[in-house]
This record gives structure tokens, C-alpha cells and sequence, in this order.
């Protein structure tokens, strides 16, 4: 385990339910946090950044996000440069109309620059700077299409007093050690954490080790079936593939019944942030914030 939380002991939950993860209604080893570097993104999206000794205060992959429409749990850091950081997580996770029936391309969403948004950790607000949801409506997609059904990312600004605070590596496993580009394999190995009040703040609910399981519209997606469900409160969490990269983002769940696996559908982060840069939602360097350790 990497920078998990205490471990706590409660009983296991059994559900039945297919819905967005959304919006439920740190781990470390070191209290001293490092000073940012300006990162420079490469061709794969991602930025070098040196950092040290993650700690239990900081704001990193999987603390939790919250806002008027809930709580969601956060999935990487990348940054455009010195001063621009953000923390992603799924763009559900600020709309009014998550898990109504509404299709995305028609929601009401937050507004790009939206600041009441709770990091936790940080000591000030962050503010929206992407959603994937509001993206596709400027672009005209149509709904009911895959890409309307499948682009489930957003990226909130870390404001700059909180700078010093951040740390790539991701609670429970560490990494991303770089984005994952290409498609993954049906039977590869994934693993996940999410901070849904459900899981009582047990370690073992909260991470999830599985596999994937099914390549959705030629890859805008996967579903994946993990040990541990992924619960509302869970969703925009990072989905890291077995080589450490950093390869989706939860999107929805299905809670498995009885001895029946968990199956979850996650968001392939390099189609999402590709969509952000190439729409102009996004400057074309803004890339993954990484860390080289990781152990699952």
C-alpha cells in the first residue's frame, strides 16, 4: 500500500445498482512537503517535476473534491506550467443533472471558472477550469452519441497559495509513472482508489485491484471488473494500468450482487485529454504531473 489511511475494520456492503459514481450527497509517509518545479511536458502529455517524500496533508491523486453538487474523489495532477496546475476528476461530478437521465450534451452544467470547489488539503478554493460535459455542448455533439455518453473529465485549478502542497503520487499505490497511450488489453491488470463516505475509510474497500474486461467504442472507454465496488462519492478517481501509467478515469459504476464482480466504466484519460487540447479547451501543454514509484 502506498500512502494509504489508517486501516479501520466494518462490515462489507452488498448492492445492486448501474448509475454514475457521483457526488456523494492523504496518504503518506513525511510531513514535509516539496517546493514546485516547472514542469515541461513531452509528446506523450506528460510533465517532469521533481518532488519529494509524499505526505498525509497533501493535495494529490485521490483526496477528495467537493462542491454544492456533491463529492467526488480526484484522479492525477497535470499542469500547463510553473503557476497552472489542476487536479482532474469527472465533469459529472458539477452538473445539477448527474444520474437525472439526462444526456450529457444536454445537462446544466457549472460554469467554467466556478470556484466554490473544496480540495481537500488545500487551504483555498479551486476553480473549474474544464468539463468535458460543457465542452461537447459548444462543440455540437450530438447526443446519444458515444463520445457524448463516453467524455467524462474535468480539470479544476489549484489555486497558486497551494502550489507548494502537491504531490503526484497517488494514494494507495503510487505512480502515474507516465500516461498510458494506445489501448490496453482486455485481462490487463487495473487498479483504483476511491473516498466514498461508504467505504467507512477501510483501505481495503477504498482501493480496488481488477482487470479490464471490455474495450468500449473502439476505446473511448473500458468497463473493468475490481474486488471492491466503486460507490458514489467514488467517481473522477484514478485508474492506474498494472505497468504504473495512468490509463482512465471512473466514470460510472455496477455493484456486482452476491459473489457476481464489480463492474465499473471508466473514461480512457489520453482520448479526454486529447478532446480538451485539440478543442482549444485546454493549452496543448498541458500535461500529467508523474511519479516513478509505484508499488500495487
Amino acid at each position: 500500500m502506498y500512502g494509504n489511511r489508517p486501516k479501520k475494520h466494518t462490515a462489507l456492503m452488498s448492492l445492486a445498482a448501474f448509475a454514475l459514481a457521483a457526488c456523494d450527497s492523504g496518504g503518506g509517509s513525511s510531513d514535509s512537503p516539496a517546493a514546485p518545479v516547472t514542469p515541461a511536458a513531452d509528446s506523450t502529455g506528460t510533465s517532469s517535476r521533481q518532488f519529494g517524500t509524499p505526505t498525509r496533508t497533501q493535495i494529490r491523486p485521490g483526496v477528495e473534491i467537493s462542491s454544492r453538487n456533491g463529492s467526488c474523489t480526484s484522479n492525477f495532477l497535470y499542469a500547463e506550467n510553473s503557476v497552472t496546475v489542476y487536479i482532474g476528476v469527472a465533469a459529472h461530478c458539477f452538473s445539477e443533472d448527474t444520474n437525472s437521465g439526462i444526456d450529457p450534451c444536454n445537462t446544466r452544467n457549472e460554469a467554467i471558472g466556478f470556484a466554490g470547489i473544496t480540495i481537500e488539503n488545500a487551504s483555498r478554493p479551486g476553480t473549474l477550469a474544464y468539463s468535458s460535459w460543457s465542452a461537447m455542448q459548444q462543440r455540437g455533439e450530438t447526443p446519444g452519441s458515444d463520445v457524448c455518453t463516453l467524455n467524462d473529465f474535468a480539470l479544476v485549478q489549484i489555486h497558486p497559495d497551494d502550489l507548494a502542497n502537491i504531490h503526484p503520487a497517488a494514494i494507495g499505490f503510487g505512480g502515474p509513472v507516465a500516461l498510458f497511450t494506445g489501448l490496453a488489453a482486455v485481462g490487463d491488470t487495473v487498479y483504483s482508489y476511491g473516498q466514498s463516505a461508504a467505504h467507512g475509510g477501510v483501505n481495503d474497500l477504498e482501493e480496488k485491484r481488477g482487470r479490464i474486461t471490455r474495450i468500449v467504442a473502439g476505446g473511448l472507454g473500458y468497463r473493468i471488473s475490481t474486488d471492491s465496488a466503486g460507490l458514489p462519492g467514488d467517481s473522477g478517481s484514478a485508474v492506474l494500468h498494472q505497468d504504473g501509467r495512468a490509463l482512465a478515469v471512473l466514470s460510472d459504476v455496477g455493484v456486482g450482487v452476491g459473489l457476481a464482480p464489480v463492474s465499473n466504466g471508466v473514461v480512457n484519460l489520453e482520448r479526454a485529454l486529447d478532446y480538451a487540447k485539440s478543442g482549444g479547451f485546454v493549452s496543448a501543454a498541458t500535461g500529467l504531473l508523474t511519479w516513478d514509484e509505484f508499488s500495487p
